[in-house]
């Protein structure tokens, strides 16, 4: 690897983002070129330690950081598979998505601000991964939370802008303070942060019999609650759709190579490093893994089923990437090296194709005008990179072979029949089919068709339709061969599992080879009978009855956004009555009476003073006198 590469990787762009805006000061070239160069050498950093992690080697490196009454808590970064897995991802992807931005934020105001984030961001996430205790992730856990409510808002201008920023802050904070009681909690009782300190003790403890289950499974609980609000998980999810009101590299950046990775890195590292599957066999800890699967796979499904009727170009590709999450995280919770392999290589393929989709709706937005998918079509003529990229990423994703996302999910799918989850089994191979449903769904609205409204009036008017520029297609185009060869090389290879130096033997079973074609072919079959030959228009489906009904349901979001703004602004009014309550009728109510108290008291003590100079002598003289007095009773009293 590079010299001090595991340092670097994210010390470059947390630093460097610091002279954004002065290199703006230069000019904006100057500081778009300094942002796109600082992202790419991290990345440099980032990849060059591939090598040194082959084949599963980890270690860690150390710096005395915070001294304490026990010595120092050291910094430190974990260099191991996994963690150099995530930074690369961070880095790569989110250099080629700083590259697009430089088309796409090309006539925006702000962008020394946009910039800064945005690099202070992808440091921030590489410096999570890359931390070898709890307390140095919490810190950078927290600097991807700033980012994203920095960048969410970015346009503050607009209401609902400024409002999803706010959102997404305080929803993933609720997540932080359980993720943060548990993380003292471990402190307390270990007197480290430190993975493999707190690995040690535990392994200890089991041995000698004074680990507490039930303790332990609380504190996981609490640590994944943070891994719920980053990953937006049920009931954490509601930010993330609103998330889409940012500019749409900072979607694709959040969703794709950052902060909701986060959650499913957090429960991947604990399941790998801190309760690892040889030391701690699933069945000490079940209530969690199930927990954590159930959490994962419902999500899963219940996102997928708003994908469906979603008509804003990014909200969509949103609530695929909750569901996306979700599957990640059944598959940890399924508690095996299968089921780990599994979510791990989604992580990655997932990053590929969903920075890739992200980046095309940019392109398309940026070309129509328009975020209402109803008011496209056709525009595979107008934009056959973006097309071409678009419907690669569609297919990663839907998991149609030879595409990356085939593979992994086919060993996600693989984990949740092996485990004997039936249940969880269930929920994945709908989820599935849902996803192949909404996305080619999108493809048809967006490209395929006969224009609509927009569009049309695009090429008759003064705006022409046309493809985006270089700097914006050459990343959609680099992000579609990874999505296109990732699979099949590590298929091929076996460099995945290599990489991380699995002994895992796995051949696909013959249930999950018919499962995986029933997805296709029920999906398929659906989207040719609905969209392509219109046999059965989607109109048909909401006309009325239960149709109307459910599509009334998933496009209020099931209503339970609504119910988190009752809660809240039911607080809100129950606290303004309060105040006023206790400002009118106590508070104020007591000041009134001292003030009162003190005027009556005034208007005593004023008739007492005339004014009159021998009223005031006479006063003086008696009452020197009747101090004489009880000075001579008390002498003589002495005597």
């Amino acid at each position: 690897m590079l010299p001090y590469a595991a340092w670097l990787c994210w010390i470059i762009p947390l630093a460097g983002s610091t002279l954004v805006p002065l290199f703006f000061k230069l000019g904006k070239r100057v500081g778009e070129a300094y942002s796109v160069t600082i992202t790419f050498i991290s990345s440099l950093f980032a990849l060059s330690m591939i090598p040194d992690v082959w084949g599963g080697k980890s270690w860690t490196e150390t710096l005395p950081w915070i001294p304490t009454s026990r010595g120092f808590v050291e910094a430190g970064v974990l260099i191991d598979p996994l963690s150099v897995m995530m930074a690369c991802i961070a880095t790569f992807i989110g250099a080629w998505i700083i590259l697009y931005s430089v088309g796409y934020m090309a006539h925006e105001e702000g962008l020394p601000r946009y910039y800064f984030f945005m690099v202070f961001f992808i440091g921030g996430m590489t410096g999570l991964v890359m931390a070898d205790n709890f307390l140095q992730l919490y810190i950078f856990w927290e600097i991807v939370g700033l980012c994203s409510y920095a960048l969410i808002g970015f346009y503050y201008k607009k209401p609902e802008a400024a409002h999803a920023g706010i959102k997404a802050f305080v929803t993933t904070r609720i997540g932080d303070v359980l993720m943060l009681i548990g993380v003292v909690i471990i402190y307390a009782m270990f007197g480290t942060f430190k993975y493999s300190e707190v690995t040690h003790a535990l392994s200890h403890g089991f041995k000698e019999g004074t680990i507490n289950l039930t303790l332990l499974t609380t504190i996981l609980l609490l640590i994944f609650g943070g891994a719920v609000g980053k990953s937006a998980q049920i009931p954490l999810h509601v930010w993330l759709p609103d998330a889409m009101e940012g500019p749409t590299p900072v979607s694709a950046l959040i969703h794709a190579a950052t902060m909701v990775k986060a959650g499913i890195y957090l429960t991947a590292r604990l399941t790998l490093t801190v309760i690892p599957f040889e030391e701690f066999p699933p069945l000490m800890l079940s209530q969690w893994y199930q927990i954590v699967a159930y959490i994962g796979a419902v999500t899963a499904f219940f996102a997928a089923t708003m994908g469906l009727v979603m008509t804003d170009v990014k909200r969509v590709v949103a609530y695929s990437t909750i569901s996306q999450l979700g599957l990640m995280l059944a598959s940890l919770g399924l508690a095996s090296e299968l089921a780990w392999t599994a979510s791990t290589f989604h992580i990655l393929n997932h990053s590929l194709f969903k920075a890739l989709l992200f980046l095309a709706a940019g392109s398309v937005m940026h070309a129509v005008g328009t975020t209402n998918i109803d008011k496209m079509g056709g525009l595979a003529k107008h934009m056959p990179i973006t097309f071409t990229t678009s419907l690669v990423g569609a297919l990663a994703l839907a998991g149609v072979p030879p595409f990356s996302g085939f593979f992994s999910k086919d060993l996600i799918i693989e984990a949740s029949l092996e485990s004997g989850h039936i249940a969880i089994y269930i929920l994945i191979t709908l989820t599935s089919v849902l996803t192949f449903i909404y996305i080619m769904r999108w493809i048809y609205k967006i490209f395929l068709g006969s224009p609509r409204f927009h569009v049309e009036h695009s090429e008759h008017g003064s705006h022409h339709v046309h493809e985006s520029p270089p700097v914006m297609t050459i990343p959609l185009i680099v992000l579609a061969i990874g999505a296109t060869l990732s699979g099949i090389y590590s298929e091929l290879t076996h460099s995945f599992i290599d990489f991380f130096g699995l002994h895992l033997k796995h051949s696909t079973s013959l249930e999950t080879l018919l499962t995986s074609a029933g997805v296709i072919l029920t999906g398929a079959l659906i989207v040719y009978l609905v969209y392509f030959s219109q046999k059965i228009p989607p109109e048909k489906f909401r006309e009325g009855g239960l149709g109307k009904t459910i599509h009334r349901i998933l496009v209020n979001r099931y209503y339970v956004d609504a119910f988190y703004y009752k809660i809240v602004d039911g607080f809100v009014g129950f606290t303004a009555v309060l105040r006023k309550w206790v400002e009118d009728g106590g508070i104020d109510r007591f000041n009134y009476l001292v003030a009162d108290g003190v005027k009556g008291f005034v208007n005593i003590a004023r008739n007492i003073q005339t004014g009159s100079s021998n009223i005031n002598v006479s006063g003086l003289m008696i009452g020197i006198a009747i101090l004489l007095l009880i000075l001579l009773a008390i002498f003589w009293g002495l005597m």
